[in-house]
C-alpha cells in the first residue's frame, strides 16, 4: 500500500467525525432503538454501514467523475434525497405515542438501509473527502479496499452508539406526550437536514 501513516491517521479521525455526528442516518437510528429496540435495529445499523463503506468504493473507483460529467444527476439525486428524508420525517411525527412497534410498523431492513446512503448527503461528504484528503495522488485499488473495510469496522460501532443512546431513553418515554416530543423533535431534525440538503 502506498497510504502514509499522516494519511491513515486523517482519515480515522474524519470516519469517527463523519459516523458517529448527529445526521439522517443516526437519527433515523436512534428512532429506530427507541421504538423497536436495539437488536432489531442491527439490519439497519449494519446496513448504514455496509451502504457507506460501497459508496467509499465506489467514489474511490471513479464515481465522482459522473457527477462532474453529468452535474444533474447529483442535483436530481439531491432533490429525491430530500424529498425521502422529508417523508421519512412526515412518518416519525405521524407515528402514534405508543413506545413499542404495531404490527403495521417495521425497522428499516439492511437492504434498504444500504441503499438510503445513495442519499444521504454526509456518505457523500465522507466518501469525496476521503478520496481527495487522504489518498496519494496515485493509489491503488487495494488502498481503496483498506479504507473501505476500515471504514465499515469503524461506521458500526459510531451508528450503533445512536442505537444504544435510544436504549437508553427508552426508558424515560413511558409516558405518551414524552413520545410523541421526542417523535416530534427527530421529525424536526430529520427536516432541517433535508433543507439543508435543498439549501447549500
Amino acid at each position: 500500500m502506498s497510504i502514509t501513516a499522516q494519511q491513515l491517521s486523517s482519515f480515522l479521525v474524519l470516519a469517527v467525525i463523519m459516523s458517529v455526528t448527529p445526521g439522517p442516518n443516526n437519527l433515523m437510528v436512534l428512532f429506530s432503538s427507541v421504538r423497536f429496540g436495539v437488536r432489531n435495529t442491527l439490519d439497519h445499523i449494519s446496513g448504514a454501514s455496509a451502504g457507506s463503506a460501497l459508496m467509499l468504493l465506489l467514489v474511490g473507483l471513479g464515481l465522482h467523475e459522473i457527477f462532474t460529467l453529468f452535474p444533474a444527476i447529483q442535483v436530481i439525486m439531491k432533490y429525491c434525497g430530500a424529498a425521502y428524508i422529508l417523508y421519512l420525517s412526515w412518518r416519525i411525527l405521524a407515528s402514534t405515542g405508543e413506545i413499542h412497534a404495531t404490527s403495521h410498523s417495521q425497522p428499516m431492513s439492511f437492504v434498504g438501509a444500504a441503499f438510503f446512503q445513495l442519499i444521504n448527503p454526509k456518505s457523500w461528504i465522507m466518501a469525496s473527502v476521503a478520496i481527495s484528503t487522504c489518498l496519494p495522488a496515485v493509489f491503488s485499488f487495494t488502498d481503496i479496499a483498506f479504507y473501505t473495510v476500515l471504514f465499515a469496522a469503524i461506521c458500526f460501532p459510531c451508528v450503533g452508539a445512536w442505537a444504544w443512546f435510544g436504549a437508553l431513553i427508552k426508558e424515560y418515554l413511558m409516558d405518551a406526550r414524552l413520545v410523541r416530543r421526542f417523535n416530534q423533535s427527530c421529525a424536526g431534525m430529520l427536516a432541517l437536514s433535508a433543507l439543508s440538503m435543498v439549501l447549500f
